[in-house]
């Protein structure tokens, strides 16, 4: 367990001075504990369960006044004693979450012109499963901005990691939300996406500069520490599984629903006041293991060639798998007090191969995509005019079909088209159909237009199309585009009406709309001839 004492002079009435910014570092303390005292160099670890006293002399810096002592305690309750009288204690109650009182920055503010300048703190674990606590160098320093750079050089190295990490949990989360079609989505991203996260919050909490930063919220970091930790494995399962033998997918599955059922029952008996994490940590520590030996096995026991991304997993999960089990051993063995930096980096290391390989999967599926949409486009096109053919007019009916508007249907066709053909060829008579759709698009733009076929068009309206709109429409002056002649074309039009209450089918409204079409069509031609 680490404990960090720091002395800061108030702000207020000293002047910063790069020169001098750092008043004294001790790099020793007198420690009392199963009856003996003992001179010894600091960074010092206390190995015992029980209370013990640590004693600072503070002789060299008699002159300054109004000084802080900055602790850090991890599971620890303290009472500090200067002149024989407590000037600061710090209890917590076995009813308080958690009961071992978690990590906490203390700010002792000390008296002014005290005599005695041996300060006296004991200390009192809250924990039975921590066994040995460590006691850091001791900085004295005039500014608490300089504390704090103090501490962000120390931990400059995981800072920079964890910044990275949730930088890349959220690029990485946004381009999986990205709005490239559902289908082209690559749910190995999000996966990674999560992990870069959950290691990024694991280890915010592990550093000395965010947990003095934000100390009057300990015991939210507390609970961030230990769920971010218990479902440190479930990204990579989640991974993994389905990607190798489909026969380890069940203990891939039975190892997420442990992880999230060992937080939930620890979260429970923490919240009621039965136990707390710090003491079932044990068990955590066994999820952990069970879950990335069965990543492995799953890994071994997969053909490379049936699952080509075998190796690329199996190299990047088998030291992280190896640094977990050092970092158990370091932890139990009372050697580091968390879990190993190795940890990190082999995940960090994991993360940047699979988020290459998922990437470039990304990338592959969005070419594919793509180019099955262009497929569909061309599919549901018609060549000459680019309207909607008739594959994509039946589709647009099936949608009729389900929803639940009223619909106006309009059958239209060319009504010079033969004499076009005939008269001047071929190429003119699909510049006509040509001008007809661009005509149409026009007139209609709100509307979906179809070409059918030759020069029957089909219009779709959400809207009651009146007859006067249609006469008006068809009476316009319009002239073939692109060519060098002159050439008019004319329509004629067939409109019915669709109501999706009504008892009246679909197909009966299609019909209605292409009779009326050829009585138009009709009506037109005998008054030419009466012309």
């Amino acid at each position: 367990m680490i404990i960090s004492l720091l002395f800061i002079s108030n702000k207020n009435e000293y002047k910063y001075n790069k020169m001098d910014n750092i008043d004294y570092i001790a790099n020793s303390a007198e420690i009392e504990y199963n009856n003996d005292i003992q001179n010894v160099v600091l960074p010092y670890r206390v190995k015992t369960v029980k209370p013990f006293n640590v004693y600072i002399d503070v002789s060299k810096y008699v002159n300054k006044t109004h000084q802080n002592i900055v602790m850090f305690t991890r599971f620890l309750e303290l009472e500090c004693y200067i002149d024989g009288k407590s000037i600061y204690k710090y209890a917590v109650s076995d009813n308080s979450v958690p009961r071992s009182g978690g990590r906490v920055y203390h700010v002792i503010n000390l008296p002014d012109n005290f005599k005695d300048k041996n300060i006296l703190i004991k200390f009192k674990p809250k924990t039975d499963q921590i066994k040995s606590f460590k006691i850091n160098k001791i900085y004295i320093v005039n500014s608490e901005y300089f504390f704090i750079g103090e501490l962000l050089s120390k931990d400059i190295l995981g800072v920079i990691l964890v910044s990275t990490l949730m930088i890349m949990s959220i690029m990485i989360v946004m381009f999986y939300f990205m709005d490239m079609g559902t289908e082209s989505k690559n749910k190995r991203i999000f996966d990674i996406g999560l992990l870069c996260f959950i290691m990024a919050v694991y280890y915010a909490t592990q550093l000395e500069i965010f947990n003095y930063l934000f100390r009057k919220y300990y015991k939210a970091i507390y609970f961030l520490d230990y769920l971010s930790f218990s479902h440190y494995s479930i990204p990579m399962l989640i991974l993994v599984r389905g990607r190798l033998d489909r026969r380890f997918d069940k203990f891939l599955t039975a190892s997420i629903y442990m992880c999230i059922l060992n937080f939930s029952i620890q979260f429970v008996l923490t919240l009621l006041g039965i136990n707390e994490f710090h003491n079932m940590v044990k068990y955590t520590h066994m999820a952990l293991f069970i879950s990335y030996f069965v990543i492995l096995a799953a890994l071994l026991f997969s053909s490379s060639k049936e699952y080509p991304e075998k190796m690329s997993m199996l190299l990047s999960i088998v030291p992280i798998f190896l640094s977990l089990a050092s970092s158990l051993f370091e932890y139990w063995t009372g050697s580091y007090d968390s879990m190993s930096p190795i940890l990190l980096v082999s995940l960090f290391v994991f993360v940047i191969i699979q988020a290459y390989f998922a990437i470039n999967a990304f990338m592959y599926m969005q070419k594919e995509s793509l180019n099955t949409k262009t497929y569909e486009r061309l599919m549901l096109t018609d060549a000459l005019t680019k309207l909607g053919n008739r594959y994509s007019f039946e589709q647009k009916l099936e949608e009729i079909k389900k929803g639940k508007d009223d619909i106006t249907i309009i059958s239209t066709d060319l009504n010079n088209l033969k004499e076009i053909n005939d008269t001047y060829g071929h190429s003119y008579g699909d510049a006509a159909i040509i001008s007809a759709a661009r005509f149409l698009k026009e007139n209609f733009a709100k509307d979906f237009v179809y070409r059918l076929g030759g020069d029957e068009f089909m219009i779709i309206s959400h809207d009651d199309i009146d007859d006067e709109y249609l006469e008006e429409v068809k009476n316009k002056d319009y002239f073939i585009k692109g060519i060098d002649k002159q050439i008019k074309i004319s329509f004629a039009f067939g409109k019915s009406r669709y109501e999706y209450n009504s008892s009246d089918e679909l197909n009966d409204a299609l019909e209605d709309a292409d009779k009326n079409m050829y009585i138009d069509k009709k009506n037109i031609k005998n008054a030419k001839k009466n012309t």
